[in-house]
């Protein structure tokens, strides 16, 4: 074969590898507008602004994640563990909180579930190949 031949089968075969790469592009991105437009993505979406509004359900969030970190900082100390405990009460007293951890936890069955398809189809754990992801 001649040095033009092998350069055009080469260029031919670059281009099929490109037309794959943006096929998968494209599906990837009807993808991510699929769960865009999936009832339970706008669910999530609305209980978290309204959880962004919520200056009350805000702030039991940020003192208990400041308690959280201060046991983790000082040790186990039995007033802190307390004050959590009561933040806990709150926390799954108030209705905002509650209404965006449901929608939370719909999304990520969702991203579970379809991470599952996307491992079945390529035969290992995708969520997993970067050290974690939202699925693990």
């Amino acid at each position: 074969m001649e040095d033009k031949e092998v350069e055009m089968i080469k260029k031919k075969k670059l281009k099929e590898i490109i037309n794959k790469q943006d096929s998968a592009k494209t599906k990837a991105k009807e993808f991510a507008q699929a769960i865009v437009d999936c009832k339970e993505y706008k669910n999530f979406m609305k209980c978290y602004e309204a959880l962004e509004k919520n200056q009350t359900a805000r702030s039991l969030l940020k003192q208990s994640q400041d308690k959280q970190k201060e046991l983790q900082r000082i040790g186990f100390n039995a007033n802190t563990f307390q004050e959590l405990r009561e933040l806990q009460k709150e926390i799954n007293k108030n209705e905002t909180i509650q209404n965006f951890q449901k929608a939370q936890d719909e999304i990520i069955d969702i991203l579970r579930k379809t991470n599952d398809i996307i491992s079945g189809k390529i035969g290992i754990q995708f969520a997993f190949l970067r050290g974690g992801g939202c699925c693990g």
